[in-house]
Formats: structure tokens, C-alpha cells, sequence
């Protein structure tokens, strides 16, 4: 009996051993699919992690391209070594011009590429390189960018329809375009004398306004791509509904003043009255007035003035006090000249100027005194007296005008106009992802 106790108790022993040693195996068995679970999950979280860093990263580089085509698009060639803009005096509908990070970039690389194109790589000094190489002001971001004029074509490719209209079809053609007939440039500017908000538009005539860019950039960071595209412009500043336009008062004190509506250049359609009036605008005095119509016109609508000057400032050159006997500018080569004074007042006297002077604040003029372009003052402007003339060849904005002086002439001429838009800043028009 004491025998076969013992056995059974050494066999329940041997059972329970047995039964721990299969709960341990399996206990490690499931602490191996657990730990392979746990890992392969924590990998997987790694890899989406790591592409969505790389995803970000990219967009962020594609975007870096844009912020720099917009920046080197608003300048001229001849003062601006870092110019990429279109060269020829008159826009072409086949211009086209690359930013380039990496000097081996292929062609190819660009699904849009088009022999059709000049395909310009503007380097330091010659805007017209044809030849690849690295052409970009960044060294650490890997991104190339393109730019071309939109045409009538590019608009249709994007939806415009007659019955879905992208722009303002002005050239009076309604026929659909191709790549080999792309039709007119598409403008961003006033399309006509009693536009109020800028648009765009197509002209078959001669347009004071420069075309809407195309930009396309594609950014690249460890395999991962991102496009961006967006239509772009430069800022175009107030409508000229007149070569004067007065928001308040306009006080006609001089012994000879004479303003005239008629567009020496012609960049504009027909001829504007010699003055635009603010709603709610007063005048005194007399003039030698002409344009069509020959008499002051009540505007549109109010200017923003102070709205238009904030648009704009960005790419001028700071004025930090009164200015006497000084040039700035020539002809061919304007400048923008900008008094943020906030209210305050800016004094010029014997001062020749070419491109935009812009005012926030006040205006008071010394003579003699003669400028090509256009002045924008939130304030008043003041013409004191004087024996030597006054002369603005282009468009002046105002709150209010003081004309004092005997011998003032302002006569409506969008030539220095249209050679300081180039100047002013870009401005997008519309962003989308491709990719």
C-alpha cells in the first residue's frame, strides 16, 4: 500500500510539472506574439511617421520655391540681378523660365515641358540662359520651379468656359485655343474705365496691365514629392479713372493750371475725364481742363486709399526725411519711393522723379517739381507757389489737392506707368495641391 502511494504521489507530481511546463511554454509562446505584435505595430507607426515628416517637409520646400519665383518676379532687369521675369518689352505668349536648386535637373522632370517655350534658366547677369544649371538663391532645400505667362488657353485647360467665365475675354473671340493657338496674354489689372476691383482679363490691344504668371514648383525631400501651382500678379494699384483723382476736396488756386484726360501712350481704353471726384467731393476754383468728357466726373466709388498704399509699399525704398535737389530714378528705369509717415508730412523741393512715390501722410511740393509714374498720398497734397513749373506725367491720387503755383500741368500718360508695375509686389490669385 505505502508502495503505491508513494507512486501516485510521485505521478501527480510528474502531472502537475507537466502542466506548469505547458502554461510556461505557452505563456512564452504568446509573450513572442505579443513582443512581435508590439514591434511590427511600433514599426509601422515609425514608417507613417517618417512619411508623413518626409510629406510635410516637402510641401514646405515646394513652398519655399514659390516664395522665391514671387520675390524675384517683382523687379526689373536692369537694376535687378536676380531678375527671372519675361525680358522682351512687349510679353510673349512662349516665355517661360525655370529656378533650379539641383544643376543636374533634366527636362524630363517636367511633365510640362515644351520645346514651344523659351525655357530660359536666368542666371546672374543673363536673363536669356538656355543652359541647366543651379539657379536658385537656396542651397539646403531641394525644389524647381516654372513660370509662364497664362494665356486665353490655359485658362480654358483650367474650366473657363463662356458659360463659366475665369476672366474677362475682352479681344472679342470666343473660339477655343490650342497649344499652337493660345490666343491672348490673360492681364490682371481694371478692364475697363469703370472697374472698381481688379480682375482678370484678355485684350487684343496694347494693355498698361503686366500677365498673370503661372508658377508650378515641386519640392523633393527622400523620395517624397509635393507640386504646388498658383496664378500670380503684380499688385496694379489703383483704377485711373482720371489723371487726378480726389477723394474730398480739390482746390484750383493757380494762375495756369492745366490737367488733361487724353492718354499720351495709349495703354488704356479711350480717353478719362481731367479729374474723378470721391462721392462726396468738393471743388473750387478753375482750370484748363480736357478729356472726354472735358469736365470733372464723380468716380465709381470712394478709394481706399490707405488700402491701396499698404498693397503697395512693400517694395519701395524708405524715405526717412524731406528731399531737396535730388533725381530718383530715370526714365526706362523707375524706382518706388515710399514716406510711411503715418500722418505726418513729407517737403520736396527741386526733385525729379520716374516711377511711384507713395505718401502716408501729407504732400507739399516746392518747385520746381516734375514726375513720370504715379503718386499715391493718403493725405493732402499741396502745390505751393512759385515761378518754375510743376509738371506729373502719369496719375496722382489724393485725399485732397491744393493746386497754389502759377505753372502746373498734369497730363494722363500710362508709359511710366506700365515701367513701374514690374516694381510692385506679387500677389497670388489662386493655390492648389497637385500633389
Amino acid at each position: 500500500m505505502r508502495k503505491n502511494s508513494v507512486r501516485s504521489h510521485r505521478q501527480a507530481a510528474k502531472g502537475e510539472s507537466g502542466g506548469a511546463l505547458l502554461a510556461a511554454l505557452i505563456l512564452v509562446v504568446l509573450s513572442g506574439i505579443m513582443g512581435a505584435t508590439i514591434l511590427f505595430a511600433t514599426s509601422t507607426d515609425l514608417q507613417i511617421s517618417g512619411n508623413f515628416r518626409r510629406a510635410v517637409q516637402s510641401l514646405y520646400a515646394a513652398e519655399a520655391g514659390l516664395a522665391e519665383t514671387q520675390r524675384r518676379l517683382a523687379g526689373l532687369p536692369a537694376t535687378d540681378p536676380w531678375y527671372i521675369g519675361d525680358p522682351s518689352p512687349i510679353p510673349q505668349a512662349n516665355w517661360a523660365a525655370y529656378v533650379l536648386t539641383n544643376a543636374h535637373w533634366q527636362p524630363q522632370e517636367d511633365p510640362g515641358y515644351s520645346t514651344l517655350l523659351t525655357n530660359y534658366v536666368p542666371s546672374n547677369g543673363d536673363i536669356t540662359n538656355t543652359l541647366i544649371h543651379s539657379n536658385s538663391l537656396q542651397s539646403l532645400l531641394s525644389y524647381w520651379t516654372k513660370i509662364q505667362h497664362k494665356t486665353e488657353y490655359d485658362a480654358e485647360q483650367a474650366g473657363h468656359s463662356v458659360g463659366v467665365p475665369h476672366y474677362v475675354d475682352g479681344d472679342g473671340l470666343l473660339i477655343a485655343h490650342t497649344k499652337a493657338n493660345k490666343g491672348q496674354l490673360i492681364r490682371f489689372g481694371y478692364p475697363d474705365v469703370s472697374s472698381t476691383q481688379p480682375g482678370q482679363f484678355s485684350v487684343s490691344s496694347p494693355s498698361l496691365y503686366p500677365p498673370v504668371e503661372i508658377i508650378r514648383s515641386q519640392g523633393e525631400v527622400e523620395g517624397a514629392m509635393a507640386i504646388l501651382q498658383v496664378d500670380a500678379a503684380h499688385q496694379p494699384g489703383p483704377p485711373i479713372w482720371a489723371p487726378v483723382y480726389v477723394r474730398n476736396h480739390l482746390g484750383l488756386l493757380g494762375g495756369a493750371i492745366t490737367i488733361q484726360g487724353q492718354d499720351s501712350c495709349g495703354m488704356l481704353p479711350g480717353d478719362r475725364p481731367p479729374v474723378s471726384l470721391g462721392p462726396l467731393a468738393t471743388i473750387l476754383g478753375t482750370a484748363t481742363l480736357t478729356g472726354n468728357p472735358g469736365i470733372p466726373q464723380r468716380g465709381p466709388d470712394a478709394l481706399d486709399l490707405s488700402g491701396h498704399l499698404d498693397r503697395l509699399k512693400r517694395s519701395g525704398q524708405r524715405i526717412s526725411g524731406d528731399l531737396t535737389g535730388i533725381t530718383m530714378g530715370i526714365p526706362g528705369t523707375p524706382t518706388v519711393q515710399v514716406a510711411d509717415y503715418s500722418g505726418g508730412l513729407l517737403r520736396v523741393t527741386n526733385v525729379t522723379g520716374y516711377g511711384v512715390l507713395l505718401v502716408d501722410g501729407s504732400l507739399e511740393i516746392f518747385p520746381p517739381f516734375h514726375w513720370e509714374g504715379l503718386i499715391l498720398v493718403t493725405g493732402q497734397v499741396t502745390v505751393q507757389a512759385g515761378f518754375s513749373p510743376v509738371t506729373i506725367r502719369g496719375a496722382v491720387f489724393m485725399d485732397s489737392l491744393q493746386l497754389l503755383n502759377n505753372t502746373i500741368t498734369i497730363s494722363l500718360d500710362t508709359c511710366p506707368i506700365a515701367a513701374a508695375l514690374p516694381l510692385l509686389p506679387i500677389r497670388i490669385l489662386n493655390w492648389r495641391q497637385i500633389l
